[in-house]
């Protein structure tokens, strides 16, 4: 995958009510994979959206095994919080782990390596391959 292939999904700006982290998600398989992927019309959105993330997201994906390819559905956890609530796409890039993921913190979607997603207050519940 092209860095600059990723790069044009960047800093498309966040909003709770119109653009969240699972927009960016079903935005980035439609248009980078060419997956459709449908997020329930009438969804939650905001911090009940977010509570109810992982469950909306599990008949589009299955746990992945072994290694995360170009493309898988991350699940994240605010650091402090049991379920996650928040989602991101994976990507190897310049030999190395990365995640694309919106949210409020960030005002719109960025770029974070693996490794440092725990200092911005991220956990990663799992990669999960595309159903």
């Amino acid at each position: 995958m092209r860095t600059a292939d990723v790069e044009q999904f960047t800093c498309i700006p966040y909003d709770a009510n119109t653009f969240d982290c699972a927009d960016l998600v079903t935005k980035v398989q439609r248009e980078l994979f060419g997956r459709s992927v449908e997020m329930p019309s009438r969804r939650p959105r905001g911090p009940r959206g977010e509570a109810e993330l992982g469950e909306l997201s599990r008949p589009y994906a299955k746990p992945r095994e072994g290694p995360p390819h170009n493309g898988d559905l991350v699940l994240m956890f605010d650091l402090g919080q049991r379920n996650p609530g928040h989602a991101g796409v994976f990507f190897f890039l310049d030999h190395e782990g990365w995640v694309l993921h919106s949210n409020e913190r960030s005002r719109c979607s960025v770029l974070h390596r693996v490794r440092d997603l725990t200092g911005f207050g991220l956990r990663i519940e799992g990669f999960y391959e595309w159903a």
